[in-house]
Protein backbone atom coordinates (compact mmCIF):
# COMPACT_ATOMS: atom_id res chain seq x y z
CA UNK A 1 0.00 0.00 0.00
CA UNK A 2 1.46 3.65 -0.73
CA UNK A 3 2.11 6.08 2.00
CA UNK A 4 0.12 9.35 1.80
CA UNK A 5 3.08 11.16 1.65
CA UNK A 6 4.54 9.10 -1.18
CA UNK A 7 1.23 9.31 -3.21
CA UNK A 8 1.52 13.34 -2.70
CA UNK A 9 4.70 13.00 -3.79
CA UNK A 10 4.07 11.60 -7.03
CA UNK A 11 1.17 14.17 -7.49
CA UNK A 12 3.69 16.59 -7.31
CA UNK A 13 6.02 14.88 -9.78
CA UNK A 14 3.13 14.59 -12.70
CA UNK A 15 1.40 17.21 -11.48
CA UNK A 16 3.84 19.76 -9.66
CA UNK A 17 3.16 22.62 -13.36
CA UNK A 18 -0.61 22.47 -12.33
CA UNK A 19 0.21 22.97 -8.35
CA UNK A 20 2.39 25.77 -8.80
CA UNK A 21 0.01 27.57 -11.18
CA UNK A 22 -2.93 26.81 -8.98
CA UNK A 23 -0.95 27.92 -5.75
CA UNK A 24 -0.25 31.02 -7.38
CA UNK A 25 -3.46 31.71 -8.01
CA UNK A 26 -4.73 31.79 -4.70
CA UNK A 27 -1.15 33.93 -3.50
CA UNK A 28 -1.15 36.83 -6.33
CA UNK A 29 -2.91 39.35 -7.78
CA UNK A 30 -0.29 39.65 -10.33
CA UNK A 31 -1.95 37.92 -13.37
CA UNK A 32 0.91 38.50 -15.97
CA UNK A 33 3.41 36.50 -13.70
CA UNK A 34 0.62 34.03 -13.42
CA UNK A 35 0.79 33.86 -17.32
CA UNK A 36 4.30 33.64 -17.41
CA UNK A 37 4.66 31.14 -14.85
CA UNK A 38 2.19 28.86 -16.84
CA UNK A 39 4.21 29.55 -20.37
CA UNK A 40 7.34 28.64 -18.59
CA UNK A 41 6.27 25.20 -17.12
CA UNK A 42 4.12 24.46 -21.07
CA UNK A 43 7.70 25.07 -22.44
CA UNK A 44 9.54 22.97 -19.97
CA UNK A 45 7.16 20.08 -19.67
CA UNK A 46 6.52 19.94 -23.93
CA UNK A 47 9.75 21.10 -25.02
CA UNK A 48 7.73 22.97 -27.86
CA UNK A 49 6.94 26.76 -28.47
CA UNK A 50 4.15 28.34 -26.54
CA UNK A 51 2.71 32.08 -26.75
CA UNK A 52 0.32 33.85 -25.36
CA UNK A 53 -2.23 36.42 -27.72
CA UNK A 54 -4.41 38.50 -25.75
CA UNK A 55 -7.35 41.18 -27.20
CA UNK A 56 -5.98 44.89 -26.67
CA UNK A 57 -8.70 47.07 -28.59
CA UNK A 58 -9.59 45.24 -31.29
CA UNK A 59 -6.27 43.44 -31.81
CA UNK A 60 -4.92 40.29 -30.85
CA UNK A 61 -1.35 41.19 -30.09
CA UNK A 62 1.31 38.42 -28.76
CA UNK A 63 2.02 39.66 -25.48
CA UNK A 64 4.71 36.30 -24.05
CA UNK A 65 6.27 33.67 -25.88
CA UNK A 66 8.78 31.03 -24.61
CA UNK A 67 10.99 29.67 -27.33
CA UNK A 68 12.66 30.54 -30.81
CA UNK A 69 10.25 32.94 -31.92
CA UNK A 70 12.16 36.19 -31.50
CA UNK A 71 12.86 36.68 -34.93
CA UNK A 72 9.63 34.84 -36.93
CA UNK A 73 7.26 37.77 -36.46
CA UNK A 74 6.61 39.61 -40.04
CA UNK A 75 6.27 42.54 -38.86
CA UNK A 76 5.03 43.27 -35.50
CA UNK A 77 3.21 41.02 -32.48
CA UNK A 78 -0.45 41.75 -34.48
CA UNK A 79 -1.67 38.56 -34.98
CA UNK A 80 -2.98 38.48 -38.72
CA UNK A 81 -7.07 38.95 -38.62
CA UNK A 82 -7.86 36.31 -41.07
CA UNK A 83 -5.76 33.41 -39.49
CA UNK A 84 -7.26 30.60 -37.44
CA UNK A 85 -5.96 32.19 -34.34
CA UNK A 86 -9.07 34.98 -34.69
CA UNK A 87 -11.39 31.79 -35.92
CA UNK A 88 -10.26 30.16 -32.63
CA UNK A 89 -10.88 33.26 -30.62
CA UNK A 90 -14.09 34.40 -32.16
CA UNK A 91 -15.64 30.43 -31.90
CA UNK A 92 -14.47 29.91 -28.37
CA UNK A 93 -13.47 26.08 -29.92
CA UNK A 94 -9.75 24.41 -29.29
CA UNK A 95 -8.28 23.29 -32.02
CA UNK A 96 -5.54 20.97 -32.32
CA UNK A 97 -4.45 21.35 -35.94
CA UNK A 98 -2.58 17.96 -36.93
CA UNK A 99 -2.81 18.02 -40.59
CA UNK A 100 -1.48 21.24 -42.60
CA UNK A 101 -4.25 21.19 -44.59
CA UNK A 102 -6.84 22.18 -41.84
CA UNK A 103 -5.09 25.88 -42.38
CA UNK A 104 -5.88 26.17 -46.20
CA UNK A 105 -7.44 29.38 -46.68
CA UNK A 106 -6.05 31.36 -43.63
CA UNK A 107 -3.27 33.69 -43.72
CA UNK A 108 -0.30 33.56 -40.69
CA UNK A 109 1.31 35.64 -38.40
CA UNK A 110 4.93 33.98 -38.35
CA UNK A 111 7.21 34.23 -41.39
CA UNK A 112 7.80 30.29 -41.11
CA UNK A 113 3.66 29.44 -41.53
CA UNK A 114 3.93 26.63 -38.72
CA UNK A 115 0.49 25.11 -39.37
CA UNK A 116 1.52 22.30 -37.21
CA UNK A 117 -0.27 23.75 -33.62
CA UNK A 118 -2.79 23.75 -30.84
CA UNK A 119 -4.92 26.81 -30.31
CA UNK A 120 -7.19 27.08 -26.89
CA UNK A 121 -8.87 30.37 -26.64
CA UNK A 122 -8.51 32.01 -23.06
CA UNK A 123 -12.15 33.66 -21.25
CA UNK A 124 -13.08 33.10 -17.69
CA UNK A 125 -16.15 33.84 -16.13
CA UNK A 126 -17.15 37.99 -15.11
CA UNK A 127 -18.02 37.32 -11.16
CA UNK A 128 -20.20 40.61 -11.51
CA UNK A 129 -22.21 39.34 -14.95
CA UNK A 130 -22.12 36.28 -14.95
CA UNK A 131 -21.14 36.08 -18.32
CA UNK A 132 -18.40 34.43 -20.12
CA UNK A 133 -15.49 36.74 -21.22
CA UNK A 134 -13.03 35.69 -24.32
CA UNK A 135 -9.34 37.65 -23.74
CA UNK A 136 -7.07 35.73 -25.88
CA UNK A 137 -5.86 32.52 -27.07
CA UNK A 138 -2.97 30.13 -26.30
CA UNK A 139 -0.51 28.62 -29.03
CA UNK A 140 1.39 25.78 -28.72
CA UNK A 141 3.29 24.36 -31.75
CA UNK A 142 7.03 22.40 -32.67
CA UNK A 143 8.64 24.95 -34.83
CA UNK A 144 10.06 23.92 -37.50
CA UNK A 145 9.86 20.42 -36.98
CA UNK A 146 6.01 19.96 -37.28
CA UNK A 147 5.28 17.73 -34.54
CA UNK A 148 1.59 17.08 -33.81
CA UNK A 149 0.96 17.88 -30.26
CA UNK A 150 -0.95 14.23 -28.60
CA UNK A 151 -4.25 13.96 -27.04
CA UNK A 152 -2.78 13.74 -23.79
CA UNK A 153 -0.82 17.12 -24.44
CA UNK A 154 -3.77 18.83 -25.99
CA UNK A 155 -5.49 18.14 -22.17
CA UNK A 156 -3.24 19.09 -20.34
CA UNK A 157 -3.03 22.79 -22.47
CA UNK A 158 -6.93 23.05 -22.00
CA UNK A 159 -6.32 22.50 -18.00
CA UNK A 160 -3.20 24.94 -18.48
CA UNK A 161 -5.85 27.28 -20.54
CA UNK A 162 -8.22 27.10 -17.55
CA UNK A 163 -5.48 28.15 -14.93
CA UNK A 164 -4.69 31.01 -16.87
CA UNK A 165 -8.55 32.15 -17.67
CA UNK A 166 -8.88 32.24 -14.31
CA UNK A 167 -5.85 33.98 -13.17
CA UNK A 168 -7.21 36.83 -15.56
CA UNK A 169 -10.59 36.40 -13.99
CA UNK A 170 -9.49 36.86 -10.38
CA UNK A 171 -7.41 39.90 -11.32
CA UNK A 172 -10.37 41.63 -13.23
CA UNK A 173 -11.82 41.46 -10.20
CA UNK A 174 -9.09 42.77 -7.85
CA UNK A 175 -8.73 45.88 -10.23
CA UNK A 176 -13.34 46.37 -10.17
CA UNK A 177 -13.44 45.82 -6.48
CA UNK A 178 -10.05 48.32 -6.25
CA UNK A 179 -12.37 50.61 -8.13
CA UNK A 180 -15.37 50.42 -6.28
CA UNK A 181 -13.11 50.93 -3.00
CA UNK A 182 -11.35 54.13 -4.39
CA UNK A 183 -15.38 55.57 -4.99
CA UNK A 184 -16.31 54.59 -1.49
CA UNK A 185 -13.16 56.26 0.03
CA UNK A 186 -13.88 59.48 -2.18
CA UNK A 187 -17.86 59.37 -1.30
CA UNK A 188 -16.63 59.19 2.50
CA UNK A 189 -13.91 61.78 2.36
CA UNK A 190 -16.39 64.16 0.14
CA UNK A 191 -19.25 63.26 2.83
CA UNK A 192 -17.06 64.09 5.82
CA UNK A 193 -15.73 67.15 4.21
CA UNK A 194 -19.47 68.27 3.37
CA UNK A 195 -20.76 67.18 6.89
CA UNK A 196 -17.18 69.11 8.60
CA UNK A 197 -18.34 72.21 6.88
CA UNK A 198 -21.68 72.01 7.94
CA UNK A 199 -21.02 71.57 11.76
CA UNK A 200 -18.64 74.31 11.61
CA UNK A 201 -21.13 76.63 10.11
CA UNK A 202 -24.04 75.74 12.33
CA UNK A 203 -21.31 75.93 15.35
CA UNK A 204 -20.66 79.32 14.58
CA UNK A 205 -24.32 80.50 14.58
CA UNK A 206 -24.36 78.96 18.01
CA UNK A 207 -21.93 80.45 19.20
CA UNK A 208 -22.67 83.54 17.89
CA UNK A 209 -26.40 83.50 19.32
CA UNK A 210 -25.09 82.44 22.24
CA UNK A 211 -23.05 85.44 22.63
CA UNK A 212 -25.28 87.79 21.93
CA UNK A 213 -28.33 86.34 23.48
CA UNK A 214 -29.86 87.69 26.44
CA UNK A 215 -32.45 85.61 27.00
CA UNK A 216 -31.23 82.82 29.54
CA UNK A 217 -33.75 80.14 27.80
CA UNK A 218 -32.30 81.11 24.21
CA UNK A 219 -28.57 80.55 25.81
CA UNK A 220 -29.41 77.19 26.95
CA UNK A 221 -30.73 76.41 23.68
CA UNK A 222 -27.47 77.80 21.83
CA UNK A 223 -25.70 75.30 24.88
CA UNK A 224 -26.92 72.76 23.53
CA UNK A 225 -26.39 73.03 20.03
CA UNK A 226 -23.32 73.45 20.69
CA UNK A 227 -22.68 70.55 22.72
CA UNK A 228 -24.63 68.42 20.22
CA UNK A 229 -21.78 69.77 17.29
CA UNK A 230 -19.80 68.73 19.31
CA UNK A 231 -20.24 65.48 19.99
CA UNK A 232 -21.34 65.25 16.29
CA UNK A 233 -17.84 66.27 15.41
CA UNK A 234 -16.21 63.91 17.66
CA UNK A 235 -18.61 61.17 16.08
CA UNK A 236 -17.36 62.03 12.43
CA UNK A 237 -13.96 62.33 13.04
CA UNK A 238 -13.93 58.64 14.86
CA UNK A 239 -15.69 57.20 11.66
CA UNK A 240 -12.53 58.93 9.59
CA UNK A 241 -10.22 57.13 12.01
CA UNK A 242 -11.96 54.33 11.57
CA UNK A 243 -11.70 54.24 7.28
CA UNK A 244 -7.90 55.20 7.53
CA UNK A 245 -7.44 51.94 9.90
CA UNK A 246 -9.52 50.06 6.96
CA UNK A 247 -7.20 51.67 4.24
CA UNK A 248 -4.12 50.83 5.58
CA UNK A 249 -5.61 47.17 6.43
CA UNK A 250 -6.52 46.89 2.67
CA UNK A 251 -3.28 48.51 1.84
CA UNK A 252 -1.07 45.75 3.61
CA UNK A 253 -3.49 43.23 2.29
CA UNK A 254 -2.43 44.59 -1.54
CA UNK A 255 1.25 44.42 -0.42
CA UNK A 256 1.36 41.15 0.93
CA UNK A 257 -0.44 39.24 -2.34
CA UNK A 258 1.98 41.12 -4.88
Amino acid sequence: MISKSAELEELERRCGDLIDIARLLGSSLDKDVIIRRALEHIHKRLGKRARYAVLEDGRLVIRYWMGDYEEDFQTSKEIVKRSILWKVFEEGRPLNLTDPSQTNGYEHTLKDHVKIKAVVPLRYLDARTQQEEKFGVLVVDSGREQTPISEEEFEYLLIMAGLIGEAVGKAELVKEIIRLHENREELIKSIAHFLRNRFMIIGGFARRLHKKAHDGGVRGYAEVIFKEIGEMEVGLQALEDMWSKEEEKAKRGEEVGR
